[in-house]
């Protein structure tokens, strides 16, 4: 059976979601497509992957100043998204507080130097003094002597599992056609090259004007038939929600991004003190992950893995010895439940966004471990480059997957072990 859509998004994530939608009510806009379909896949079923294990913290600060940009659009659209999408979002409003170490002088240059930057970028982000950290944590952070700390207001956080129930709200609102449990196989090209149809496990034909991987690190698997080489792997991170007594939460209170114990901690469900930590940033680390793809990730279904739903006994302990540093009271709580997540990666660690330069008609949307909190703005990114707007396909000149070409990816292997000695050299031979 074949059908026609104007556009087919691959990916059911809260990125492929925002392009669904965002294309679509794009499409409605316009007089010649306002009744032009947009199709959503999803292998298993919206928001199921990383999208529900995300840790729901959406800041602007970001040494990156182009990121800095997006977030803070982002973080203006999460609060009005009933004009984006037609549906509102829901979230706390907590800020958060930043907690560095001072290098003398009370301050840290490197901190600083991020503060004026953020200034210039229009984030709010601001030091603030000891005292004034105090008033805005509860009694039982620790807070220590060496250290500065450094205020974002305008910082959010979302639950996860509200979120999911938002995605399938936009999609319905804005008339998506959904297709959950529904694995693409192969694709057809036309003469100049363009994706013309999506095929499906099902067995169905969709045909299409223009496609949108927003696969993650699902993607190089899917688009590998084709030849296209997609530069994104998978990071594990592990979570960790402490049980706390209700009585010492009266309220909600900031997220504290811990970069001397390296930990972001946030309020959860039930007075839980979520916790993770920040990924890795060393170029080992990352070509690691990369390395490692064709053993285990590639297509791997690591997100429904029995294993994935606990954390065993020694990194629990891990977690424990660096919670206690900030808490006092983690002596006295529970470990409540804990589970591996995942950072999806590039080999620059930046976003993949706008068309592929091998493919006339695909696009990509790609958050490279910060799906999340840029989900709406990228949404509308990805409509632009579908529909031919300007505003904020501009946005994204950076951040085009023509950067990684082979001479990057050379590059990239050299820069990690020598050209003889590389870990995909290592991989290659396991």
């Amino acid at each position: 059976m074949t059908q026609n859509f104007h556009t087919i998004v691959i990916g059911g994530g809260c990125l492929g979601c925002a392009s669904a939608i965002s294309v679509r009510r794009r499409l409605q806009r316009l007089p010649d497509t306002a009744g032009a379909k947009v199709c959503l896949l999803e292998k298993r079923v919206i928001g199921s992957g990383l999208s529900a294990r995300h840790s729901g913290i959406v800041r602007a600060a970001n040494a990156v100043p182009e990121a800095a940009r997006l977030a803070k659009i982002a973080t203006e659209q999460w609060r009005e998204l009933d004009k984006l999408w037609g549906v509102p979002a829901s979230f706390d409003a907590c800020g958060a507080i930043w907690i560095a170490k001072d290098n003398g002088q009370t301050g840290n240059a490197k901190w600083d130097s991020l503060e004026r930057q953020m200034q210039e970028t229009g984030v709010e982000f601001q030091q603030i003094s000891a005292s004034n950290a105090r008033a805005a944590l509860p009694g039982f952070v620790n807070l220590y002597d060496g250290e500065v700390y450094y205020l974002e207001p305008g910082a959010l956080q979302f639950d996860p599992s509200v979120v999911r129930n938002l995605l399938y709200r936009g999609l319905d609102t804005n008339q998506v056609e959904v297709r959950e449990k529904t694995e693409v196989t192969a694709f057809e090209r036309g003469k100049d090259g363009a994706i013309s149809a999506v095929l499906t496990e099902d067995g169905e034909r969709l045909e299409c004007q223009h496609l949108i991987n927003a696969a993650g690190p699902w993607g190089p698997a899917i688009f590998a038939g084709l030849g296209l080489s997609i530069p994104v792997s998978v990071e594990p991170v592990h979570v960790v929600n402490w049980l706390t007594s209700n009585r010492e939460i009266k309220e909600t209170f900031p997220i504290i991004a811990d970069y001397i114990n390296l930990a972001y901690f946030r309020l959860w469900r039930d007075n839980e003190i979520h916790m993770h930590q920040p990924r890795k940033r060393a170029i080992r680390e990352t070509a690691r992950a990369f390395a490692e793809n064709p053993l285990a990730i590639i297509g791997a279904d690591f997100i429904s893995d029995p294993t994935n739903q606990g954390l065993g006994y020694t990194q629990i302990k891990v977690y424990e010895e660096i919670a206690r540093r900030r808490f006092k009271n983690i002596d006295k709580t529970v470990y409540g439940s804990g589970y591996r997540s995942y950072f999806d990666i590039t080999p620059d660690l930046k976003f993949i966004l706008g068309p592929d330069h091998r493919v006339p008609n695909l696009v990509h949307c790609l958050g490279a471990g910060q799906a999340f909190k840029y989900t709406p703005v990228f949404g509308e990114i990805i409509a632009d480059f579908v529909t031919g707007g300007t505003e904020y396909a501009k946005l994204a000149a950076d951040f085009s997957i023509s950067r990684f070409d082979e001479q990057y990816m050379a590059n990239f292997w050299e820069r990690v072990a020598g050209r003889d000695n590389t870990l995909q050299a290592e991989a290659a031979s396991l």
